[in-house]
């Protein structure tokens, strides 16, 4: 294990996991408008964009025991360039079928790359950092979340939109090209093959997996609702809650990551559950820009911490040599969150309107304390110990 966490080869995933993340943000935003723009219908569109979750989902407990057992650089070199070929592919045809398949397989390697790069990185996070280290991996993702969306759109209006998803896959071919000189002697133990379930899900995980999909759905809630929501209270020019968002979001995760190396984990998940609890409480209530502003502070500040800190420690829970199926495990809550996050929200804001979605996630927040309690009444876990 290395002594030191700023090592060439964290800094060079850092920056590959930034790239990544340009790549899948920057079209985010823009695929259903083109879409729509070379002749499908809104549902339709909104069918191929769902596929890219879908897949993502049914792929994501493999990806782990493959990063487990396989050349971890490879893979990852594997997914970026399929991103990007992927990434360029929507802009190349018009052809439903194919833009169906290109989403399947983008969803595949988005799947992979994402398992992949926190499994390799955390060869080169010293045990004593870990926590901190993990948050810092992150920090790229909120940047190009903060910045990719801007910048496809800012492409768009200047040139064409296919120019932005041309940026878009060459910033995913760039991290080919930085994984292509990143040096990595694995360390893959032959095995017989065959899947057992200890390969592909981390029973360990599962209570931290369930507070991270619960994360995960209020952010597939609130992006999906906040907009509406606003407009009832005549409140315009929300978008900004996004923006606030990413910055504490950034802002936290070094914050947080300097004191979870030092204290039980338990100091910084309760007290990030309860002040989430309080953020969408504040919100379901909010009838100014004020309120809107202070619940999105308050709920990246505790997004921010308690996150990357579950993520760590259901790599040590599982082990380093399993950290691949530990970080699939985790990620497969955010991936149902995510997904079932709107449906929900749909059916509670037609029934009882919009502030009931956010008493929602305000419960199943109060929920998750109860979740990490069960999840560690037996082991009172320091960080440092797996």
């Amino acid at each position: 294990m290395v002594d030191k966490l700023w090592n060439k080869k964290y800094v060079c995933l850092v920056f590959v996991n930034t790239l990544s993340g340009f790549s899948f943000y920057m079209i985010m935003s823009l695929l259903t408008s083109y879409l729509t723009e070379i002749g499908n219908t809104v549902s339709v569109a909104g069918l191929v964009v769902g596929l890219f979750s879908i897949t993502s989902l049914a792929v994501r407990p493999f990806t782990g025991y493959i990063s487990d057992n396989y050349n971890k650089k490879f893979l990852l070199i594997l997914g970026m360039a399929v991103t990007g070929v992927s990434v360029a592919g929507y802009v190349s045809t018009g052809a439903l079928g194919g833009l169906i398949l290109i989403r399947v397989v983008h969803g595949t390697a988005f799947a992979l790359v994402s398992t992949g790069i926190v499994s390799l990185a955390s060869e080169y996070i010293p045990a004593s950092r870990f926590n901190q280290g993990i948050g810092y991996l992150g920090l790229g993702q909120i940047i190009s979340s903060a910045i990719g969306p801007g910048l496809g759109v800012a492409i768009m209006n200047r040139l064409d939109i296919r120019y932005s998803f041309f940026v878009a896959a060459a910033f995913a071919f760039a991290g080919v090209l930085l994984l292509a000189l990143f040096k990595y002697k694995p360390d893959i133990r032959k095995k017989e093959f065959g899947l057992k379930l200890e390969d592909v899900i981390c029973v360990k995980a599962l209570n931290h997996t369930c507070i991270g999909g619960i994360y995960s759905f209020s952010n597939g809630i609130i992006s999906s609702f906040i907009v509406l929501f606003a407009l009832t209270k005549g409140i315009r020019d929300v978008s900004i809650y996004f923006t606030v968002c990413a910055v504490f979001l950034f802002l936290a995760r070094p914050v947080t990551g300097r004191l979870v190396d030092r204290v039980p984990i338990k100091y910084i998940v309760y007290p990030g559950l309860l002040l989430s609890v309080v953020s969408m409480v504040i919100l379901a209530n909010a009838d100014s820009m004020y309120l809107i502003i202070l619940s999105a502070v308050l709920r990246s500040l505790a997004q921010g911490a308690v996150q990357p800190v579950l993520q760590a420690e259901c790599i040590r829970r599982a082990g380093t040599g399993k950290s691949g199926v530990a970080t699939s495990t985790y990620y497969l809550g955010g991936d149902i969150g995510q997904g079932i996050g709107p449906i929900v929200g749909g059916v509670l804001a037609g029934s009882l309107g919009y502030p009931s979605v956010f008493y929602a996630c305000a419960v199943l927040f109060v929920a998750g304390v109860f979740l990490f309690y069960a999840g560690t009444r037996q082991k009172n876990l320091r960080p440092g110990r797996m």
